[in-house]
């Protein structure tokens, strides 16, 4: 079977004007009309204010660093919230083409060198597909083989590897893209319903496009970064409570919107056990898997001990932990066994950009290339979970030493100080990252112009 490899990521920074200040939310009076509009009274309408900040406040989410499109904007939307399909399109256009773009720059290709596409966003599914929007962009090739997956939530970033593997095993000698995002402007909820409003708080605009390739080429010149070595893929919608646990759909007013029910946590550490159970093998360390099969033993022999949780970080050197919310990377540090170091990554993504569904894992990625670095040998363990409910878990392996220092954390290596800093990074991991963004620009001067420079006369 031939190899998988990843050759790089391209992850999109929306423009400066999109940032969003929670000040600025806070103040509206835009999200007050809206609800109003859907019946709630001036005081149920402070309430829902109140609990939102609450949610807020412990979700992990800078107040000041992340994205919103201009559609549901508070200082951009012109007095009125838009969720209709144009304002949807003008969003992943923007998102799904600087991500592109991006992937492009960095691996210096063409659009028509691309084989395969496969483009994934859960609410906004349009006709023509997300996929036919970025052949149109970007004038891809007819013979292109494109596939658009809707509907798979905040997982599919990292299940999607699946298919992309799979086509590639079966079409020797071929470039894939995956393109992940979500689209704000549909998933918007104009209701009153706390179980649909936490959304609203935590999602944020974003997209990744990953280059992925069987070609030996990219291997054999150094240019390849990681090998796909293991992925698995676990699905507990036979169970009604993770099936209902996150669905879209209408509240008891026909509002639609993103229903997260209190049990979410419980059914992603439910999925995400099954998933490690069967990655455990190929993840833990010999150590690590002798005390496993020491303390089955011990308790099939009736032996009253606790079951042992083993420390995959014995047998794992990163990280890239799905950030859909300070508690649920809470719960999969604890699950894990990993220490605050592991999580690092996971936390700038959710703080930076908050919860940017099936792209966060890719921005993750981007973060460890940039401020920390990967070194041949590695393995880098990538876990998305999401609606069905299901669960997704990878192994790459480095083939080289990866010291990449990408657009979305340049704003970290280049002007962060240790105050405009969550207090999981520390001075140490700063200078890193600058000594990092120094050795990227030898190596782009080293290397000279890309194909897109030299064509423009840079």
């Amino acid at each position: 079977m031939p190899a998988v490899y990843l050759i790089d990521v391209g992850c999109f920074r929306p423009p400066a004007e999109l940032q969003v200040h929670m000040d600025d939310m806070e103040r509206a009076d835009v999200f007050r009309k809206v609800f109003a509009r859907a019946g709630a009274s001036e005081e149920e309408i402070k309430g829902i204010i109140e609990f939102q900040l609450r949610v807020f406040a412990k979700s992990g989410v800078s107040r000041d660093r992340t994205f919103s499109p201009r559609s549901v904007h508070p200082l951009l939307c012109g007095g009125h919230i838009s969720t209709d399909l144009e304002s949807a399109g003008e969003e992943c256009l923007m998102a799904v083409s600087g991500a592109v773009s991006e992937v492009l720059r960095k691996t210096d290709l063409l659009p028509t060198d691309i084989d395969i596409l496969v483009t994934t966003c859960s609410i906004y599914n349009p006709t023509p597909s997300m996929a036919s929007m970025v052949v149109n962009k970007f004038n891809m090739r007819t013979d292109i083989q494109s596939y658009h997956l809707g509907g798979m939530g905040c997982s599919n970033g990292v299940v999607a590897v699946n298919l992309v593997n799979d086509l590639l095993v079966a079409n020797p000698g071929c470039n894939a893209l995956l393109v992940t995002t979500e689209t704000l402007t549909t998933a918007f909820y104009r209701g009153i319903d706390k179980h649909r409003l936490v959304t609203n708080t935590l999602f944020r605009m974003g997209a990744a496009a990953v280059l992925m390739s069987n070609k030996e080429s990219w291997r054999h010149n150094s240019r390849a970064k990681y090998v796909l070595q293991r992925r698995v893929r676990v699905h507990t919608g036979s169970s009604n409570d993770a099936y209902r646990c996150i669905w879209y759909g209408p509240d008891s007013a026909g509002i639609v919107g993103i229903y997260l029910g209190t049990n979410v946590v419980a059914e992603a550490s439910k999925a995400l056990t099954l998933a490690m159970k069967k990655i455990g093998p190929y993840a833990l360390s010999w150590g690590q898997i002798g005390k496993v099969v020491t303390n089955y033993i011990q308790r099939q022999l009736g032996i009253q001990v606790p079951l042992y949780a083993p420390a995959f970080s014995d047998g794992i050197q990163k990280f890239l932990i799905h950030a859909g919310g300070a508690k649920v990377l809470d719960g999969i540090s604890t699950a894990l066994r990993l220490d605050e170091s592991y999580m690092v990554p996971s936390r700038a993504v959710l703080h930076d950009y908050g919860n940017i569904s099936s792209s966060t894992t890719w921005y993750t990625m981007a973060f460890v290339e940039s401020c920390q670095g990967v070194k041949r040998g590695d393995r880098v363990l990538q876990v998305g979970v999401g609606s069905g409910l299901k669960c997704g878990v990878n192994i790459w392996k480095a083939l080289r030493d990866v010291h990449d220092v990408h657009n979305v954390w340049r704003h970290r290596v280049v002007m962060a100080t240790d105050a405009e800093l969550p207090p999981e990074v520390s001075t140490m991991q700063l200078l890193y990252c600058r000594c990092n963004m120094l050795a990227s620009r030898a190596v782009a001067w080293w290397r000279g112009p890309s194909k897109e420079e030299h064509d423009i006369g840079v």
